[in-house]
């Protein structure tokens, strides 16, 4: 049977569930989950079903039963295959969330959301994106996302979210730095695209040279 992408309905189901009292209180919401997700879609490994799910749920949800059990990790596994399948189409990502940044420090914006959980899915599977001849090119790649999440406050990225214009021009790219991400990682050495040049920085950025916050 052909896939079947996540409709509307299925899609309000799965974000109503993710933000329900039946989750734990840091369980990843849909725009977080949805980060995460495509971080272990660009991964070179493959990951288990039961390797992610607890890292979104943090704690084994309230079910009210067997059906809605089998529902929500069905539609979580299909949205996972949804956007695999949109990174290898040759059409551009199409993100769940606006690429703003909250005005407030209490209060993230969806971006900083989907930022942090895709950083999230990079540290959980980090030893497949740093290889040695890699390193500089993701690291460089990976920088708009870095300034998108709320994880790191090492002094470049800093320097980059105290300066508006220069923060938007950051996150702008994020929908090309995920395509560029995942032909560097996903495809052969000589049919790899050039590194994508971030006008925001000339060093490169990393799991070396950022400083989460946690």
């Amino acid at each position: 049977m052909a896939h079947q992408p996540l409709d509307d309905l299925e899609l309000d189901t799965l974000e109503a569930f993710l933000e329900s009292d039946q989750v734990h209180e840091e369980c990843q919401n849909f725009v977080m989950a949805h980060g995460f997700l495509t971080a272990l879609s660009i991964c070179p490994a493959s990951i288990a079903d039961e390797q992610w799910l607890p890292v979104i749920f943090e704690d084994t949800p309230t079910f009210v039963s067997q059906k809605e059990e089998k529902q929500i990790l069905q539609l979580l596994a299909r949205l996972f295959v949804d956007i695999k399948k949109e990174l290898e189409s040759e059409d551009g990502f199409l993100m769940p969330c606006e690429l703003e940044m909250s005005h407030t420090p209490e209060e993230l914006s969806e971006l900083q959301e989907w930022a942090t959980g895709f950083m999230e899915g990079v540290f959980m599977t980090e030893s497949h994106w740093f290889e040695s001849e890699k390193e500089e090119v993701i690291a460089e790649l990976l920088l708009p996302i870095m300034v998108a999440s709320d994880l790191f406050d090492d002094e470049e990225v800093v320097q980059i979210r105290s300066n508006e214009k220069l923060t938007h021009s950051c996150i702008a790219q994020i929908p090309e730095v995920l395509t560029d991400l995942f032909l560097v990682l996903r495809t052969e050495p000589e049919k790899r695209p050039m590194p994508h040049k971030n006008n925001t920085s000339k060093k490169s950025h990393g799991k070396k040279g950022g400083n989460k916050k946690r």
